[in-house]
């Protein structure tokens, strides 16, 4: 079963880009690169996929919220003789019985359990687990044996949504770069960041930067409607990429009292903005209002994880770091939407800045975040704050690893320097903490650039035409 798995993804990767160079001529000459492109998705996904040994022994290197954060907790036959688990993670209790039983193999995120992350996502994960539940059961009754093969089944099927995402994203990217006359290297650069390779099939944000990037090119072709809903569908896969509004927004606001066409063209790009982020929070909320506030109230009372705060409240359980979210979030997209009205930085460089401070200020900012800035910063940023990113990248990398190494980090360490003993990652005596602080202040340090200095790259945005 393992060694079909793996083939079976090898044969459909290594498909999809036969056929991308067979059917597009323009894409023959950049071979190497998609080349690239399925060797960074395979190394992510065999890194993460259940049915592979942990690489060097590492659990950090295994570790994958799809597979161990979401699906395991949710879906297990320990969960039958645990009434008190069942019912923390499942709305409708009997929901799991009959999954168990083989008399509904479709359980609804929100509706039957509950599910922490966006619409979006739900979405593609009620679609997967269906068809990972309907497999297995044709194949096995026994229960460790459905879910171990619905699990495995169901990782294959999310990695391969998150490879045609990582494509979509990297498209773009080039796409965005051929606008701005920057060198190919800087879209290379997306792909072989230790972080891209690590975290692109561990999570669902390259679903939201992918979106983002593609809104972004979009709005510099002067196609607002599509950009708008582009981003509301971003947002609907992870909220935060919600910061490219305000420099979009703010750009088509600046000219909006000398020429009318640009009402028309912010009105358009407000109105499918909405409808492409808020509808599906509503339809989640029509079909289970409990989904619904079970989902706002997870995100709500999360604790700081990895956030810069930490240097200020050390307990991470202060609604401090909230509010300090709440205060520097507002001020950093205020000045960065004053900085678009004036016209002076260029767009590219101020949507960087806008995804990076609503996700590194954020109260809560773990590593599989940066992808959702990472597409921005190989845009946005000079080759001297480059190499800034590149080494937070690097830190980020290793911030999962260090997580499950806590323990053995802080027995060595404290032959060096007192420190507790422990396992304890979450707090900032931890290596894993000081890993995490010194990404967030180089990051921070190139957002800070990004708005204060005079970008020197162009603006295509006011040459584009309609695409």
């Amino acid at each position: 079963m393992t060694e079909s798995l793996t083939l079976f993804v090898l044969f459909l990767t290594l498909l999809a880009v036969v056929l991308l160079l067979h059917s597009f001529r323009s894409l023959r000459s950049q071979a190497g690169v998609l080349i690239v492109l399925y060797t960074v998705f395979m190394i992510s996904f065999l890194f993460h996929a259940p049915f592979t040994q942990s690489p060097l022994g590492l659990w950090g290197f295994k570790y994958n919220d799809v597979v161990y954060g979401v699906f395991s907790p949710r879906f297990s036959t320990d969960l039958m003789n645990n009434k008190e688990k069942l019912v923390r993670y499942w709305l409708r209790p009997e929901s799991f019985e009959e999954l168990v039983s083989g008399t509904n193999l479709c359980p609804v995120p929100y509706v039957d359990y509950k599910f922490e992350y966006p619409p979006l996502v739900g979405f593609f994960w009620f679609l997967t687990t269906c068809v990972s539940f309907s497999i297995s059961g044709r194949l096995t009754t026994a229960g460790d044996q459905f879910f171990s093969m619905s699990s495995s089944v169901n990782y294959v099927l999310q990695s391969l949504i998150l490879f045609s995402f990582l494509a979509l994203c990297f498209h773009y990217i080039k796409k965005i770069n051929s606008l701005h006359r920057l060198g190919a290297w800087r879209t290379a650069l997306f792909l072989i960041l230790p972080s891209t390779i690590l975290y692109v099939t561990y999570n669902w944000d390259i679903i939201a930067s992918g979106l983002a990037v593609t809104s972004l090119y979009y709005f510099m072709r002067k196609n607002y409607r599509v950009s708008g809903f582009l981003l509301g569908l971003s947002v609907a896969s992870k909220i935060l990429t919600g910061g490219l509004l305000i420099p979009l927004a703010a750009y088509l606001l600046r000219d909006v009292v000398r020429d009318k066409q640009v009402v028309k063209n912010l009105t358009h790009y407000i109105i499918s903005f909405l409808v492409g982020g808020l509808t599906p929070f509503i339809l989640v909320y029509i079909a289970s209002a409990e989904g619904f506030h079970a989902f706002i109230n997870h995100h709500a009372s999360w604790y700081c994880e990895n956030c810069v705060y930490a240097l200020l409240v050390p307990d991470i359980f202060s609604p401090l770091h909230k509010y300090f979210y709440v205060v520097t979030g507002l001020a950093l997209l205020s000045l960065i939407a004053i900085q678009t009205l004036r016209n002076s930085r260029s767009l590219v460089s101020l949507a960087y800045a806008s995804v990076g401070a609503v996700v590194a200020l954020n109260y809560v900012f773990t590593p599989q975040m940066i992808l959702m800035i990472s597409p921005l910063a190989v845009l946005a940023l000079n080759k001297r704050e480059l190499g800034t990113y590149v080494i937070a990248d690097i830190a980020n990398f290793s911030l999962i690893i260090t997580f499950f190494e806590d323990s053995t980090l802080r027995s060595l360490i404290s032959k060096i320097i007192p420190i507790e003993t422990g396992f304890n990652p979450w707090t900032i005596d931890s290596p894993t903490q000081w890993l995490a602080t010194i990404r967030n202040i180089l990051i921070l340090i190139t957002i800070v650039a990004s708005i204060t200095k005079r970008s020197e790259l162009p603006n295509p945005s006011e040459r584009a035409v309609q695409s």
